[in-house]
């Protein structure tokens, strides 16, 4: 038999390059010079599971890293001719992901298996939708299970069955290298990462409860955090940089690389005592629980960045969310973190539950505040997406926030799709439209003062060439013009 494991299709009926992050949040980006891909990580386990438990014909596609469209991607994945596709999609793509997996099954008679998102939370829509299966939650060994031929009324994980338990990740052999280069993901790659990195993983999980994450909600159904063998995670490290001579860096692109201390320290000493220190590290962090010591640690491996999720200064709002954050706090570790010698990457969100304008505008005047002081190197800033599955979802819908349920909307870069009493998405989308320009001008100004604007068009240039260095220097030149201007305005 022969099974195709394919990521979202990468362009959009509507022209949008779809940046695919299913158990984040998806976005469609009109300007090709800011797509960028992420590396699908759970597609990406499934297919080596399969490759190495089954005789079967494995291989996985990637729409999004080819920025295929829904004619190309099919006669693509038609050309195959394959027994079975395996789709994981979010819902911000589920409608063409969906009539893309059903032609196929209409021409070739290929058998479906839809995952992730979407799958986990309406599993009886696809059933009613010509798609065969449907898994829920983490599902690298219910499709295992499934394709081995196992009777599905017993494998947990695939509906109507129960979930399965939370997987042991260190069972888990090296995601997909084969079929699509993991270092393909580092072309451009996440714009806010300075060098060629790898998406890697070594860990699993998040002990948090934010009710807007999908990770922690959808695909875990619980608080857990999972961490891999130091030793397994350096060896995959020395593999990596062997088949990558050109590799600068990693991306540890989890949601908490940092909950357990004791891990980080022994991570760091490993990368140390292999020396693959001379690598550039960045990681997503939980920053309530990095502390000096870990930071330290994580400068001496070679760590030149950490991520964590910040979102807003008002304590009623992150308490709301179940994310109780101490701003002077948060500020203080990022001193910490600039006095380590690490850079910082934030992300915040406009119109989280809770929240209003005023807030939202506080929020903004933190993040310009902290550039401008250079205690953040980079910020994220999103419109807060009640994405099905999360309580926030499930909190807006009971009230009538949601104005739609056109799931093309779902992707918290451009759109509110929520309406709250007192304030309106409209309200919402222009206060995201404020944060962003104060962001892009805060950030110039520091540039300039650190004398950095020749490093950031050289850096640039590298990763992006010569025509996108030219549109981001018109774009950046536009940017400021337009908020000079909206100071002038009454």
């Amino acid at each position: 038999m022969k099974i195709i494991l394919a990521n979202s299709i990468g362009i959009d009926s509507g022209g949008y390059y779809i940046i695919h992050s299913p158990s984040r949040w998806s976005e469609g980006v009109k300007d090709k010079n800011s797509w960028f891909a992420y590396y699908p990580w759970e597609l990406a386990y499934s297919s080596s599971l399969l490759k190495k438990y089954t005789d079967h014909e494995v291989k996985l596609m990637d729409g999004c890293l080819e920025r295929l469209d829904y004619k190309k991607y099919f006669e693509r994945i038609k050309a195959e001719e394959p027994d079975w596709l395996v789709m994981e999609s979010a819902p911000r793509m589920i409608d063409e992901n969906l009539r893309l997996a059903r032609e196929l099954k209409k021409e070739l008679g290929t058998k479906l298996i839809f995952a992730g998102h979407h799958a986990t939370v309406f599993p009886e829509y696809f059933l009613e939708n010509s798609v065969d299966y449907a898994c829920i939650g983490e599902y690298e060994y219910a499709v295992l299970e499934l394709i081995q031929g196992k009777d599905p009324r017993d494998i947990p994980g695939l509906y109507p069955n129960k979930r399965r338990s939370l997987l042991d990740i260190n069972t888990l052999p090296w995601p997909e290298d084969e079929d699509v280069s993991r270092l393909s993901y580092g072309r451009p790659g996440e714009p806010s990462s300075e060098y060629l990195e790898v998406q890697m993983y070594a860990s699993r999980g998040c002990l948090r409860s934010c009710s807007f994450c999908v990770a922690r909600h959808v695909y875990y159904s619980q608080p857990n955090w999972r961490q891999r063998d130091t030793d397994n995670v350096i060896k995959e490290l020395k593999y990596l940089r062997n088949k990558y001579p050109e590799m600068e860096g990693v991306f540890f692109d989890e949601e908490a690389h940092n909950t357990s201390k004791d891990f980080i320290l022994k991570l760091t000493d490993a990368i140390i005592k292999d020396r693959l220190n001379d690598l550039h590290y960045e990681a997503m962090c939980d920053i309530q629980i990095l502390d000096r010591e870990m930071m330290e640690a994580m400068q001496r491996a070679g760590y030149y960045k950490i991520r964590f999720g910040i979102e807003t200064v008002d304590p009623e709002s992150a308490q709301f969310c179940q994310k109780p954050l101490n701003i002077p706090n948060i500020t203080k570790k990022l001193e910490t973190a600039k006095d380590v010698g690490l850079k910082t990457y934030g992300t915040f969100m406009i119109g989280m539950p809770g929240s209003s304008r005023d807030v939202d505008l506080k929020t903004k005047a933190y993040i310009e505040d902290m550039i401008l002081k250079g205690l953040l190197d980079n910020a994220q800033i999103s419109i807060c997406t009640p994405q099905p599955g999360t309580p926030f979802y499930d909190y807006a819908k009971s009230r009538d926030y949601i104005i739609t349920e056109d799931y093309r909307r779902y992707d918290g870069g451009r759109k509110s799709v929520v309406s709250y009493p007192g304030y309106e998405s409209k309200t919402i989308e222009s206060v995201m439209r404020l944060a962003f320009r104060a962001r892009e001008h805060a950030s110039f100004l520091r540039n300039i003062r650190r004398k950095e604007i020749l490093s950031w068009t050289s850096r640039t240039y590298k990763k992006w060439g010569l025509f996108a260095t030219l549109f981001k220097l018109l774009k950046r030149f536009n940017l400021e013009i337009t908020h000079l201007l909206s100071k002038r305005t009454p």
